[in-house]
């Protein structure tokens, strides 16, 4: 931490460092990061046969360099992520992450990328245009006796998970999705009960009593999945759709009470993995918000989950240490909108420092702007400043908040980044002159992603690799003998 910070202060700021420290912190029993000190991993020879793979989805470079700051400044300490990227001992390298579509993917073709050893066209879940069927790593895991999980704070169904166990034409198609898990995967934890409930699918299916039929044990709030770690299947949805962001739930004591952690679903499967798969498992970890809040190009919200994400890297790092036949992968499956600050000298401290004044993520804070219009379905300049100040802590100038208000009137002004010219595009590149951070886009980037892996096997990981070559090394430490069917991208554009 740099010596011009007062800790003390970050913590007072309006309560958002407080709460999320002892959100975070969870039960108490999960491992802390000692100032200074870096992440250590045992050792257990050159084949692991557990393996924690964890993404932290849409995370460009910019965002672990401004997670560890802020962790600093208002937890005082830093990141795991950043501690493993420091340690010698540990491999680090890079994916090269296209997709059968282009040089750009989305979350399906990506997780499948590393979940069947093909690249896909964007929006496939192991399925090729021709009809062929891809055998993810999951099912393929399952099939030789290991044990298998999902965690999520996207719905259990969404894309990054999907990609390491279903099969199917469309990733939209969650409702489907949710059917082919059963027996194919052990753990899954998450959001997405709306593909589970009779009364919310379309077809009226009741799949928390399917999942119970089959051996599961479903908890549907945090109490019930903090004690889920003795059973030996899990099925937790702890919302209708996605997890809330981090930052939304450190202010809502409602939401503290009912929704676990991704450090805790994280520590709840690993109890159930290792005490229910004797010759080992996979599990998929996946931080699902940081892309969700790049996407609106929120600073806050970014680093808020990606935070929260990597306190369930540390959960990985202690099984891993207590156990050297694990390794632990640490990654992204795609940069998104390219945050980073973008200013000098002590102009940046003092901007990045009213990131801890947010009390809410851009969602809330769009609607209660809209929520304050008047008649004319605008809202007036007053008001914005006074949303914002509320739930940001930043007094927006007259000028800046009377382009907020036009947009609320449907009356856009011009931005020349096409990406950009909607009400969250324009709303925080006002807002990156009160908090320094700056966006390159709304979408997903083509740029490779960082990888930090620890334990047995890890050297697989050094250096820049294909992310079809995850999936060939995972399953060679498996023993599993299997290669699916690849496509050309002229040949698969062809059919599509």
């Amino acid at each position: 931490m740099r010596t011009s910070h007062d800790r003390r202060r970050f913590l007072k700021l309006s309560g958002a460092g407080l709460a999320g420290t002892a959100l975070l912190a969870g039960t108490g029993t999960l491992p802390q990061r000692a100032n200074g000190r870096t992440a250590t991993a045992a050792h257990g020879g050159e084949k692991p046969n557990k393996i924690i793979f964890m993404v932290s989805d849409g995370m460009s470079m910019g965002v672990p360099g401004m997670a560890e700051e802020f962790s600093k400044m208002v937890r005082g300490k830093g990141t795991y992520l950043a501690s493993m990227m420091q340690n010698q001992q540990m491999a680090h390298g890079w994916f090269e992450m296209f997709s059968l579509s282009g040089i750009v993917t989305d979350s399906a073709a990506a997780s499948c990328s590393w979940g069947c050893g093909t690249r896909l066209l964007n929006g496939w879940v192991n399925m090729l245009p021709d009809g062929s069927k891809l055998e993810p790593i999951l099912r393929l895991a399952k099939d030789e006796g290991y044990g298998t999980g999902l965690v999520t704070t996207a719905t259990v169904t969404h894309a990054t998970p999907a990609g390491f166990a279903a099969q199917i034409e469309s990733r939209g198609r969650e409702a489907e999705i949710a059917e082919q898990y059963p027996g194919i995967v052990d753990v899954v934890m998450g959001g997405g009960q709306r593909f589970y409930s009779a009364d919310q699918r379309d077809d009226g299916k009741d799949l928390f009593q399917v999942y119970k039929d089959k051996g599961y044990h479903v908890a549907r709030d945090r109490d019930e999945a903090l004690k889920a770690g003795e059973h030996d299947k899990i099925l937790g949805v702890f919302s209708d759709s996605h997890v809330p962001y981090t930052l939304d739930q450190i202010n809502d004591d409602e939401l503290m009470k009912k929704v676990p952690t991704l450090a805790e679903m994280t520590k709840v499967a690993l109890e159930s993995l290792d005490r229910s798969s004797p010759k080992g498992f996979v599990i998929q970890v996946e931080g699902a918000r940081i892309d969700h809040a790049a996407h609106a190009n929120d600073a806050a919200g970014v680093i808020w989950d990606q935070i929260a994400f990597d306190d369930a890297v540390g959960v990985a790092l202690e099984y891993q240490r207590r156990n050297p036949d694990t390794l632990v992968v640490v990654t992204s499956d795609h940069g998104n909108a390219r945050p980073g600050m973008g200013q000098y000298s002590t102009a940046a401290d003092e901007s990045f420092e009213r990131l801890a004044h947010a009390k809410a993520s851009f969602w809330p804070i769009r609607s209660k702007i809209r929520e304050a219009a008047n008649g004319n379905g605008a809202t007036p300049p007053a008001a914005v400043q006074d949303v914002v100040k509320e739930l940001l802590g930043i007094e927006l100038s007259r000028e800046d908040a009377s382009y907020i208000s036009d947009m609320t009137g449907d009356r856009m002004p011009p931005m020349y980044h096409r990406s950009q010219r909607n009400f969250h595009g324009i709303f925080n590149a006002i807002l990156s002159n009160y908090n320094g951070v700056s966006w390159g886009c709304t979408t997903h980037t083509e740029e490779y992603v960082v990888i930090a892996a620890a334990g047995a096997g890890q050297d697989k990981f050094k250096g820049l690799i294909k992310n079809t070559d995850a999936f060939h090394i995972m399953t060679d430490f498996l023993g599993i003998d299997h290669k699916n069917k690849t496509m050309s991208r002229e040949d698969a554009m062809a059919l599509a």
